[in-house]
């Protein structure tokens, strides 16, 4: 625990350095194209429009709660899903893409993954807008339920900040390690609930793959903030997800902090 209590530390003494390399990396990545930091918007638009143009129009997909249309219901989900998925990956590259740059700064190298997440985190806010949006266009109504989307955003922080730091150490040093997270990510996607109903797919009958399937934390966060604007439920009344949830994530966390904190002072010579 005190692994984790010195990362963290690090993670709220260095947020001004955190917040500004996110800033500067948002503007360095376009600053060539014509539209800018547009496309920060444009390329998750563009594919929410692509699978709901498949799913909601090709195999006629419906929403799994009943009065919600199919649009909102993707939108809120697969926001949050690209959030998670592209946050996930570009932290695990983080910390080798950029360690002559970090080498030379006065600054912990535990801070890059929680950077990453920073600079996605605002496609992610413009999606779940119009997500928003759209549901008040349907006449679908506001809740005191969509305060707990609160709760799933830290959660959701908290969660890619521990694989964060877990998987930028080992990729480090393992280089293969992150073309191996990118192929179980491909997978992930396909039951973490973005595009359909897990328990609709499986059917009865199935409830125990089901019940494991929906223990997965993707599928938690995910199914979270959608819960949070079309369902009637409260978070911490969800106990069982919510306690396995919690326990992986930490355990993440104190697995990634240790390993962290005992190879970051030869990740140099490792690259």
């Amino acid at each position: 625990m005190k692994e984790i209590w010195l990362v963290l530390q690090e993670q709220f003494k260095y947020f001004p350095v955190m917040w500004r390399l996110a800033s500067y990396e948002k503007k360095a990545r376009y600053q060539n194209h014509a539209l800018g930091n547009f496309w920060l918007f444009l390329n998750p638009f563009m594919q929410v429009a692509t699978y709901w143009m498949v799913f909601g129009f090709g195999f006629n997909t419906k929403s799994p709660v009943e009065g919600v249309p199919y649009m909102p219901w993707l939108i809120v989900g697969l926001a949050t899903w690209l959030f998670i998925n592209t946050s996930f990956m570009d932290a695990t590259w983080s910390i080798s893409s950029k360690i002559w740059e970090i080498a030379r700064m006065r600054f912990p190298m535990s801070i890059m993954p929680m950077m990453r997440t920073l600079m996605n985190f605002n496609a992610f806010a413009y999606m779940l807008i119009i997500g928003i949006v759209m549901s008040l266009f349907y006449g679908l109504p506001v809740t005191w339920y969509w305060l707990q989307v609160f709760y799933y955003i830290f959660a959701a922080f908290v969660f890619l900040y521990a694989f964060g730091i877990l998987n930028a150490t080992v990729t480090v040093l393992l280089q293969d390690y992150q073309q191996v997270m990118q192929t179980i990510m491909r997978f992930v996607f396909w039951i973490s609930g973005a595009l359909f109903s897990v328990s609709d797919k499986f059917g009865s009958g199935h409830e125990r793959i089901v019940r494991a399937l929906e223990t997965n934390p993707f599928y938690y966060l995910v199914s979270g903030v959608r819960d949070s604007f079309f369902g009637h439920t409260w978070f911490w009344e969800n106990t069982y997800p919510m306690l396995i949830f919690w326990l992986f994530t930490l355990g993440v966390l104190i697995i990634g902090s240790h390993l962290h904190l005992k190879f970051r002072a030869y990740f140099a010579d490792l690259v």
